[in-house]
């Protein structure tokens, strides 16, 4: 933000002054980048008006300047303002990105458990994929929580920053354990699989000399 010029008149010291302000807010918000870029260029526009009409009312640029900045109130207000803001950004965003990439995930399991699924049946892939009804509620949720974010709002009721958090905490969590298990139950099905070794050979062609 520092750099940024306000107004064409503003003089060094009170641009500093701005680009002090506005590099102290930066550095309080936590979010999506785009969602602070947005928020910081509101507060920058604002700050401009203001300054504009406390200089039109006759007011000296310092005391414009620190005018407006007290109609705005100090960087942790401000910051603390726009939080919740931040944070059903980040679980937008977050859950976008499961959204996203969940398919390509799911796909990928469904071929490395059971590579011909159209052959299984529902009963015989459930068998195969036993954390199906895992990512039945992780899609719920995440399909949830986006759509009461988002536009969506006008028709449904929205989402609070605290309940997007948590719903987004709750898919990562389901994601994570759907992981695991993938990877585990592949693990054992490779180790039931696994060729005969030299060793395993020999014991094997024993046996059957033996027998």
């Amino acid at each position: 933000m520092a750099g940024h010029r306000l107004t064409p008149n503003v003089d060094a010291r009170a641009q500093a002054r701005i680009d002090a302000y506005l590099d102290e807010l930066a550095h309080l918000l936590h979010g999506p980048r785009r969602r602070r870029a947005r928020i910081l260029a509101e507060i920058r526009e604002g700050l401009d008006q203001s300054i504009a009409d406390h200089t039109t009312d006759g007011h000296a640029e310092d005391q414009a300047v620190e005018s407006a900045i007290d109609h705005f109130g100090t960087p942790p207000a401000v910051a603390a303002a726009f939080t919740g803001e931040l944070i059903t950004a980040h679980a937008r965003h977050t859950i976008a990105w499961y959204i996203a990439t969940g398919p390509v995930v799911g796909i990928w399991w469904l071929l490395l458990l059971q590579p011909h699924p159209w052959r299984a049946g529902a009963l015989g892939l459930l068998a195969a994929i036993p954390i199906l009804p895992l990512i039945a509620v992780a899609t719920a949720t995440a399909a949830g929580t986006f759509a009461t974010t988002g536009r969506l709002i006008r028709w449904l009721p929205e989402a609070s920053p605290g309940r997007a958090l948590a719903a987004t905490i709750a898919v990562a969590a389901l994601a994570v354990v759907g992981d695991v298990t993938v990877i585990t139950l592949y693990t054992q099905s490779a180790t039931s699989v696994r060729p005969l070794g030299p060793s395993r050979s020999a014991e094997a062609s024993s046996a059957s000399s033996a027998a």
